[in-house]
């Protein structure tokens, strides 16, 4: 063999190599960008956050008796451990009265004192059910040691034979006063009560 031969057989092998190099570190690259934009998908850690976790559930009990659940698809625990935000949240609970109570939003904040809730605040929707009574609005404060929801703008309260809409909603869950401040329009159905008694 000459060696021009012998020259263009390494220069072939090792264009080969070059391209077989180049081929791999492309498709290593690409593969760990797919690695880590997963990464950063199922963390989704929102800034200033110390733990994120998914399928977030907490019940509150006080002695052997549930006090309430929380539920949410997503939580956000604050740095300063008193904050903890929720996505897509659920609280159930069952007042004294035996009134079961269900609230819904679409992001919750909450202000925590260890284990005991401070403030929370709604926004994205909050649709509260509360025995037979449904309150929707679009945001809302709920301070739990004052015993007052407050939801400012447009606010729809239903229930069996009744609807009311207004503006600016003060309310103290415990004591069962709700009071709409505002442009207040209200729609009673004349007999629904007892015509729902006498299906059931």
């Amino acid at each position: 063999m000459s060696p021009r031969r012998i020259a263009k057989a390494l220069a072939g092998v090792g264009i080969a190599a070059l391209v077989v190099i180049v081929a791999a570190a492309v498709v290593i690259i690409k593969g760990r960008e797919r690695e880590r934009k997963l990464l950063a998908e199922s963390i989704s850690v929102e800034p200033g956050s110390l733990l994120h976790a998914r399928h977030f559930h907490w019940t509150q009990m006080k002695g052997d008796k549930e006090q309430w659940e929380l539920t949410a698809s997503e939580a956000n625990y604050g740095e300063d451990r008193s904050s903890l935000t929720l996505k897509d949240s659920k609280l159930t609970m069952v007042l004294d009265d035996g009134k079961p109570v269900l609230a819904r939003a679409q992001r919750v904040a909450l202000k925590l004192n260890g284990n005991h809730v401070n403030r929370a605040e709604f926004s994205g929707g909050l649709v509260l059910h509360y025995g037979d009574i449904k309150v929707t609005t679009e945001s809302g404060t709920f301070l739990p040691d004052s015993d007052l929801l407050e939801a400012h703008g447009r606010v729809e309260i239903a229930g069996d034979g009744f609807r009311i809409a207004g503006v600016d909603l003060e309310a103290r869950p415990r004591a069962r006063t709700f009071t709409l401040k505002h442009q207040v329009v209200t729609d009673l159905t004349p007999g629904a009560a007892r015509a729902a008694s006498k299906h059931s």
